[in-house]
């Protein structure tokens, strides 16, 4: 595909998918809690899918269902629960590896355990937000995870757009050829755009939501790279294609796992919660 029709693809994909996911987490609720787990399913499964491509042989279905189960449970009661529902996982999945025999029998275990980990786990992380602000501020919980969903998207914007544009100097050439050092800059300036809107988020100040977006954009190119360094590891180039112009759900939420998780923690951090 050209790389004129590829960016058109793009911007009308982006068109759609953009508000629609913004709708649904302004709505909050049950609404963010399908967002969240149709991300989080949807992204196990090609996780899953692209490590059965590359020979292993985790225990997908069941990594997924605790994946989602796992976000299921942070909405309903937060992160004191995290501990034991983890544990659980963790012995379901090597359990669940023995079915395998003993070949790569470590490496079938952690793929799934990890999987768990890496996309429910860090994939709970805008519940986590939403819970530990509280249902009676559930209004401005929705404002917060929108300021990361855009810091998140702009940084992804700028990044793409002026690297392509201005970039020469590869970022991590042996994970992700396309990446420049330009386009971290300009990703990083992109995603402190919506401090020109501070007034969104009424209960952060302005140094605070800087800081907010700021790990925002830094966390989720962070997470782009983890997620390129899995698919040139499982020897391939693109997920499952689910997005036109965008490939899939893994490709395009893959800011999402780094930024959210990282946003939670900032959050803790300055006792916004």
């Amino acid at each position: 595909m050209s790389e004129g029709r590829n960016l058109v693809l793009r911007t009308i994909s982006a068109c759609v998918f953009v508000p629609a996911v913004l709708a649904l987490v302004l709505m909050g609720g049950w609404t963010l809690l399908a967002l969240v787990l149709f991300v989080v399913g949807r992204c196990s499964w090609e996780f899953y899918h692209l490590a059965r491509g590359a020979g292993y042989r985790p225990a997908g279905t069941i990594g997924l269902l605790l994946a989602v189960g796992l976000c299921a449970q942070t909405y309903f009661g937060g992160a004191q629960r995290l501990v034991p529902v983890l544990i659980f996982a963790a012995l379901l999945c090597l359990a669940a590896a023995l079915r395998s025999g003993t070949e790569r029998y470590a490496t079938n275990a952690l793929l799934t355990l990890g999987g768990v980990i890496y996309l429910g786990l860090l994939g709970s992380a805008p519940l986590l937000i939403f819970h530990a602000i509280g249902p009676e501020r559930s209004e401005e919980a929705s404002y917060v995870l929108v300021a990361v969903f855009l810091g998140i998207w702009l940084a992804d914007s700028a990044a793409y757009l002026c690297g392509r544009r201005w970039g020469r100097k590869k970022l991590a050439p042996t994970i992700s050829p396309g990446k420049t050092v330009v386009g971290l800059i300009a990703g990083i300036g992109g995603s402190l755009l919506p401090l020109l809107l501070h007034g969104f988020v009424p209960s952060l100040e302005p140094v605070e939501l800087l800081g907010l977006l700021l790990l925002s954009g830094v966390g989720g190119q962070l997470g782009d790279l983890v997620e390129s360094a899995v698919k040139r590891d499982m020897g391939v180039k693109d997920t499952p294609t689910l997005i036109p112009g965008h490939g899939g759900a893994l490709d395009r939420f893959d800011s999402y796992f780094f930024a959210f998780p990282l946003a939670y923690l900032y959050l803790t951090a300055i006792g916004f919660f």
